[in-house]
């Protein structure tokens, strides 16, 4: 199991952070995806074995939200 946060860009509203985590939640390998609207970040905790953290970014990109930093 791994951990990632994401701080997105543009996050508009708190209703798109929640469909955000949504979308994750919703991805084979994700277990958890937690979206402050209030700061931008995206708590992500994946099984690397199942889902890599590439395929992670282009799911966000899809949802028209650009990554500004990851740790």
């Amino acid at each position: 199991m791994e951990k990632i946060t994401f701080r997105l860009g543009d996050l508009a509203c708190p209703d798109c952070a929640q469909k955000m985590g949504q979308i994750l939640e919703k991805q084979k390998g994700i277990y958890q995806a937690n979206v402050v609207y209030t700061t931008g970040k995206v708590k992500i905790q994946y099984d690397p074995n199942q889902i890599n953290l590439q395929e992670i970014e282009k799911i966000i990109a899809k949802t028209g939200y650009r990554i500004l930093e990851k740790r």
